[in-house]
């Protein structure tokens, strides 16, 4: 590191330090760098330098941080395309990982209107309302809440969806055949419940979805089988769109 003839500053310089260890895998994705303290004892920077430094490197998609564990190289991270329909579960396993999903409530539940509406049934209808965080192998990847219409799915509650996945569940025991969804993203920051949940800093950005999942019924008929909102970790999973000419 240049104090006497680099005219760039000395958080810049060590940014530089810790890109050129990335690109040249001295430091693999998911390891960590060095610690602050390490970091100040081997530049002989300030905290503020190398905090600085850090920060805009996390900023920058280089790295992200852990609670309680430190900074960590960031991969290319987990893929989703936007345009394609699948549960929780089959995206994990398609990485190579294995689901495991943690139960948050699980009962059945008077919607609120907006919740009716987006369901398209009477709001004096009950629905089977889900909310969990999906792990995959131990690394929380989303919280998601679901609610489907009750009638649908009698006796559902009944199933231990810590064993089993929900799209499975509606295909096999109930003859639902899942056509499609409708469905909005948005970036937004994460608050202290949904922080400790996703094990991410309180304030770090997070990509929330929400939509309808269309289904058919074993007599032909068409309707809207759930409503749901899911918060993903940004620094994990990423989205992408497929375009053609």
């Amino acid at each position: 590191m240049d104090r006497e003839n680099n005219f760039l500053p000395m958080y810049y310089q060590l940014k530089k330090i810790i890109i050129d260890m990335i690109e040249n895998e001295a430091i693999q994705a998911d390891e960590a760098i060095p610690s602050e303290p390490k970091l100040m004892q081997t530049y002989h920077l300030s905290r503020t330098t190398v905090r600085k430094a850090i920060d805009e490197l996390v900023n920058e998609g280089y790295l992200y941080k852990r609670q309680g564990k430190g900074t960590f190289v960031k991969g290319r991270g987990f893929e989703q395309g936007l345009i394609r329909l699948s549960g929780c579960s089959e995206d994990i396993k398609r990485f190579g990982l294995t689901p495991k999903p943690r139960i948050l409530e699980c009962d059945i539940r008077q919607p609120s209107k907006r919740i009716s509406k987006m369901l398209e049934i009477h709001e004096n209808e009950k629905t089977f309302y889900m909310e969990r965080v999906m792990y995959g192998d131990d690394i929380p990847i989303n919280k998601n809440k679901s609610y489907i219409p009750y009638h649908l799915v009698p006796s559902i509650e009944t199933i231990d969806f810590n064993k089993e996945s929900l799209y499975k569940v509606l295909e096999k025991d109930y003859h639902i055949t899942i056509n499609k969804a409708i469905r909005t993203v948005e970036a937004i920051l994460a608050n202290e419940e949904v922080a400790l949940q996703l094990q991410v800093n309180e304030g770090s950005p997070v990509m929330l979805f929400k939509g309808q999942v269309f289904a058919t019924l074993p007599d032909s008929q068409e309707v809207v089988i759930e409503y749901f909102e899911a918060i993903y970790r940004s620094d994990q999973f990423q989205f992408y769109i497929e375009q053609y000419r």
